[in-house]
């Protein structure tokens, strides 16, 4: 039987590219100077203040516009068309976050993690157009469902 390479695989053995688990690893089981790390400078969003337990009203917000806008290509515990999201907070950090969800397009551009992720998925998650306020209440969904799926 021949073995079929996709052009994406081919690309990422060419490149020295990345392993799925490599682009499904994070900020969980990093050093804790790392986490504190400066971000990028491509960031929009440089840091992002998060309280120690999850604000349900936010969470409940969040909820509502990962239902309308995330739910077409994300599942919380499964891959679909995008990454499962349900863990992503215990593998990304909250700046990595609000920056993919509110500048898609420069965080494709700029971000290794994603450009692993785009040889993985092979689309680009497209701008959702969701302001600062909304983005925030998104992450605060996923950090409790995150803490739900611990």
């Amino acid at each position: 039987m021949k073995r079929i390479i996709t052009l994406a695989a081919f690309v990422a053995l060419a490149l020295g590219g990345c392993s799925q688990q490599k682009a499904e690893e994070g900020a969980a089981g990093q050093p804790a100077e790392e986490a504190t790390k400066a971000k990028p400078s491509y960031y929009k969003i440089q840091h992002v203040d998060v309280a120690p337990t999850v604000d349900p009203v936010m969470a409940k917000a969040g909820a509502d516009i990962f239902d309308v806008k995330c739910t077409a290509c994300h599942k919380l515990d499964e891959r679909y068309v995008g990454p499962a999201l349900g863990q992503v907070t215990q593998r990304r950090p909250p700046e990595y976050i609000m920056n993919m969800i509110l500048d898609t397009e420069t965080m494709i551009n700029n971000d290794d993690t994603v450009q692993c992720l785009l040889q993985t998925y092979l689309l680009k998650m497209p701008n959702q157009s969701v302001d600062e306020k909304d983005a925030r209440n998104v992450l605060e969904f996923l950090r409790k469902a995150g803490d739900e799926r611990k």
